[in-house]
């Protein structure tokens, strides 16, 4: 291989590494599912949260309201046996009420009992819930932990092959460089191709044999007449 072809083959193969880190690039899962399923999660804790911070409320309230219940009852029993109202109507009235905050009293209770366990329920659904976002959380955390790591590894790879690329194409003829570029611009980044076993290494078209000598014996530049690209002879392992 001529010497301008065996640098543009230096150069055709940190493209390709380019290329293949670039592809990388694009294919790396940034946790997008991840992602959703710990916004859902989150999202179906904070109902829940919000379910349990309600009936917490309305505990509270009844709670309050049946210690009023009390007091007001405790209030007109204590006058209704302390001999201070003797007006019949009036001490019939007091026991109609007595006998009403009886009957609310009873209706809180029972209420009372049926928050309470509504409260214990949806406690033990936040607190899993709640262990369940954070798992998720941290998956996505995780991953995207493990793809910001795995791309920035890749983004100093491809500025090390940029970099060396810059200095390979600087011992390849300007014309001949310029004239590869064109090349793989629409052949999928691959310009020069070697031949191997006497085919195009990119198209694998058989090559007349005249085309593989010309390759081999002359400083020609000459192209695949199937795919165009340059043509070189693989350089031996090293």
């Amino acid at each position: 291989m001529n010497e301008a072809l065996a640098a543009l083959h230096a150069v055709q193969e940190l493209d390709t590494a380019l290329l293949r880190v670039a592809r990388k690039l694009r294919s790396l899962d940034p946790g997008t599912a991840l992602a959703q399923a710990a916004e859902e999660a989150a999202r179906t804790h904070a109902e829940a949260a919000a379910a349990l911070h309600s009936a917490e409320a309305d505990l509270r309230d009844s709670e309050l309201e049946l210690k009023s219940v009390e007091a007001k009852r405790k209030d007109h029993s204590d006058r209704l046996y302390s001999g201070k109202v003797t007006n019949p109507k009036e001490l019939d009235g007091m026991q109609h009420e007595i006998e009403a905050l009886g009957r609310r009293r009873g209706a809180l209770d029972e209420h009372l009992l049926e928050l309470m366990e509504t409260v214990e329920n949806l406690s033990s659904r936040e607190a899993e819930l709640r262990r369940a976002a954070d798992a998720a959380r941290e998956a996505y955390e995780a991953k995207a932990a493990v793809t910001q790591r795995e791309e920035k590894t890749l983004r100093a790879e491809a500025v090390r092959l940029k970099t060396l690329r810059t200095e390979r194409a600087a011992l390849v003829p300007s014309a001949l460089l310029k004239r590869y570029d064109a090349v793989r611009t629409g052949k999928d980044g691959v310009g020069l191709a070697c031949i191997e076993d006497g085919r195009c290494g990119a198209c694998r078209t058989v090559l007349p044999r005249n085309t593989v000598l010309t390759v081999r014996d002359s400083v020609a530049i000459v192209t695949c007449e199937a795919c165009g690209r340059l043509l070189c002879m693989r350089q031996p392992e090293p």
